[in-house]
């Protein structure tokens, strides 16, 4: 989806940033691969290591909670630019309703679409839709279970950081040029350089451009991504990191399709690549503008004390415009088809709901002030923690639409993508939002020799979004024990919190006996958790085994008297095993595995089915990934890669689970091979990858009834690489 004549520029560019001047060579550490920073986990394989997400010095292996890494590494080798992807091999996540477009998730079956991404520790987006650019991104945290202790409101299910990809005391420059499936056209920077001699002032960029067309017809993305980073270290004991990101994005999303044709009996088989939008002048437009800044600081006192404070801002603007979604379907008069018990009836023609112009921009600023220290009370120590973080949006927007799906028909045997929309009824409205929270967190870690730990943590949250205010504690115990060597127990309780901020309880009556609205509390979730980790000493082998039950509570269900309103009676429960393991059997061979299974039901309701499993959620998710590299000899740096993922089958419309528990819709399972090879030599590289090998047709998750998300079909791509 070219939007301006750069391909030939991008590739001239590449190359001559390949031939770039000797002197980057000179400085180059090891066999053509940059040393990596001690405090960054490489591999999800080193549980003896912390993560940034926990912030606090305490290796994984005694931290109580289920913690899953993905490194660059990996994400490079499985040929992936999406998160949903990177994210395979980990267990307790799937895709949840994604519309096609946006990076979505469900972690331990409660879906974890917005606020759940975080960078450095702060949250990225504030209940926006978004897909996160991974080139500039040394490693991916995945935390399951409530994190509410350390982060505030939040999913129950979990949340994802994301680690930017900071300074480094060598120079370096890494060059990739990429092309494949759907026109594809992508080259990445990654430049590093020390600024003066002493190695005080350091430097790094990552650059990205990326231009494709879709499988879906009228659709495709472009993107163009900077990432700049600077480090001054002043003293031994002091570190300012300066982070900025620039993205800018001018896509023509696809919309889902309706279950109706595709995944049940329709009278129309819907074809793979059939589209909802239109073509030409009429087609679907979605663009942003990010623009973030901040920095990390860091400064040790001693030994025993340390400060650290993470701070951005970010500014985001969004248009878009002729988003189309399919809206039921219409008959012979075009009016809606439906059966004589009010069912959608099948036709060979759907209707449309038309949404845009829509144009918002958000101001999003966060802090996260972090007291660290280490003592002692007789034999037992100390790693305690306390913070105070704040988090502020403002957002002024105008959004607009016509959900008249008689005015946008459209034929699934001959659509014609050319003909004008009626917008002669589009209406809209601005409007504008504020938010903020403030949070203050304690957690000590208490170490009884090298047999027990035991975490304790605490934290209290003020929220207020457009004046509903909320408050709540969250606070988590835990524990580990040294069963063997390298091998812990844990076990965990805590909880979580998020406010409901889009309903409304009867909070009294007019004089009239009309119901007066009020806010209702935030929903409430418990996470009780045990499991196992491991990482012996001297073997290649690392892994986990958790067992769970987390409980969503107050969760607002339909008022059976005033319909408008909303009774906190709902509950929703999720039950589950999650088991990873990473082995390096030998030089140059790594596999991955996870297998999930998660039981995730209705328990309490006044309006879903009690029983009902919740929406996109595969009761069984294996997710495998292997690949080998010759070490040594005539094929020296020769590799190959293998990964298959199965997800079962899945409930696609909570919403429409009959009465006696049956489902309508079943997102039935599917298997996905992917393969790869590799090719490294003198600091250049050669990968092909290819996704889904097999062509199996899937669909990977579902808004409802409507809106059934299409799986990528085969597609390939192909890498060149040079470091020096």
């Amino acid at each position: 989806m070219t939007t301006f004549n750069g391909r030939a520029s991008i590739a001239a560019l590449a190359l001559a940033t390949i031939w770039a001047s000797p002197a980057w060579a000179d400085d180059a550490t090891g066999e053509n691969e940059p040393a990596q920073r001690s405090d960054i986990v490489v591999t999800g394989a080193q549980l003896r290591e912390a993560v940034v997400a926990g912030k606090a010095d305490i290796p994984l292996i005694e931290t109580p909670q289920a913690i899953s890494v993905v490194s660059a590494a990996d994400i490079e080798a499985r040929g992936v630019t999406r998160l949903s992807e990177a994210l395979r091999t980990v267990a307790g996540v799937s895709r949840s309703t994604t519309y096609g477009f946006y990076d979505a998730y469900t972690i331990r079956g409660f879906d974890a679409a917005y606020g759940s991404v975080y960078l450095d520790g702060l949250v990225n987006e504030a209940g926006v839709g978004f897909n996160q650019e991974l080139s500039a991104i040394e490693q991916i945290e995945v935390l399951k279970g409530p994190s509410s202790m350390l982060f505030g409101q939040a999913p129950l299910g979990g949340l994802i950081n994301l680690v930017s990809k900071r300074p480094r005391d060598e120079a370096f420059v890494k060059v990739t040029a990429s092309t494949g499936s759907w026109n594809l056209v992508e080259g990445t920077v990654d430049a590093n350089a020390p600024l003066n001699a002493s190695g005080t002032l350091l430097a790094r960029i990552n650059l990205t451009y990326r231009d494709a067309d879709s499988f879906v017809r009228n659709s495709g993305i472009n993107r163009l991504f900077a990432a700049p980073a600077i480090t001054w270290r002043p003293g031994p004991d002091t570190t300012l990191t300066v982070l900025g990101r620039y993205q800018r994005d001018h896509d023509s999303p696809i919309s889902p399709v309706p279950a109706y044709g595709t995944v049940l009996l329709g009278v129309v088989a819907i074809p793979e690549d059939f589209s909802i939008n239109n073509a030409g002048d009429q087609r679907v437009i979605n663009n942003r503008d990010r623009v973030q800044i901040g920095y990390m600081f860091d400064h040790r006192f001693s030994e025993a004390l340390s400060f650290s404070q993470t701070l951005r801002y970010t500014r985001r603007k969004e248009f878009w415009d002729r988003w189309m979604f399919a809206a039921g379907f219409l008959d012979a008069s075009g009016a809606p088809s439906y059966d004589a018990d009010f069912n959608e009836l099948p036709t060979a023609t759907i209707g449309r709901y038309y949404y845009g112009p829509y144009n918002a921009t958000d101001k999003d600023f966060a802090v996260d002030n972090r007291l660290k220290g280490s003592f002692k009370t007789g034999g037992i120590e100390h790693e305690w923690l306390a913070g105070l973080d704040y988090r502020q949006n403002r957002q002024t927007y105008f959004s607009a639409g016509d959900f008249d799906q008689t005015r946008f028909p459209l034929s699934l045997v001959n659509p014609n993508y050319d003909l004008p929309y009626d917008t002669s009824q589009v209406s809209g409205a601005p409007g504008s939002s504020k938010s903020h929270q403030t949070g203050i967190y304690v957690q000590d870690h208490l170490k009884f020799g090298d047999l027990f730990t035991l975490t304790l943590g605490g934290r209290y949250d003020w929220s207020d979004s457009s004046g509903q205010k909320d408050h709540a504690f969250s606070p988590r115990v835990g524990a580990t024990v040294k069963l063997v060597s390298g091998v812990n127990a844990y076990a965990s309780w805590s909880k979580s919190f998020l406010p409901q901020l889009y309903a409304q309880q009867v909070a009294g009556f007019d004089s009239a006996g009309n119901p007066i609205g009020g806010p209702v509390v935030p929903e409430r979730g418990k996470n009780i958790e045990a499991g196992l980790k491991f990482a012996p000493e001297g073997l290649n082998l690392s892994g986990s085994l958790a067992i769970y039950q987390l409980t969503r509570q107050n969760v607002a269900t339909a008022d059976p008297i005033y319909l408008d309103f909303v009774v906190i009676t709902g509950e929703q429960r999720s039950r589950g095993v999650e088991a990873e393991m990473h082995w390096q059997p030998r030089p140059g061979f790594d596999l991955s595995l996870a297998y999930t299974y998660v039981d995730a039901e209705v328990t309490k309701d006044n309006f879903f089915t009690v029983g009902a499993p919740l929406s996109n959620v595969p009761k069984h998710n294996i997710g495998a990934f292997a690949q080998y590299e010759v070490q040594s000899g005539p094929l020296a740096g020769l590799g190959a890669n293998l990964g298959v993922s199965y997800n079962s089958r899945r409930n696609g419309d909570i919403y429409s689970t009959r009465p006696d528990g049956s489902v309508l819709l079943w997102l039935p399972g599917y298997t996905l091979v992917d393969a790869g090879l590799s090719y490294k030599r003198d600091g250049w590289g050669l990968a092909l990858t290819v996704a889904n090998l097999f062509d199996k047709r899937y669909w990977p998750d579902t808004g409802g009834i409507d809106r059934v998300t299409p799986g990528n079909p085969r597609n390939w791509r192909l890498t060149l690489s040079k470091q020096i």
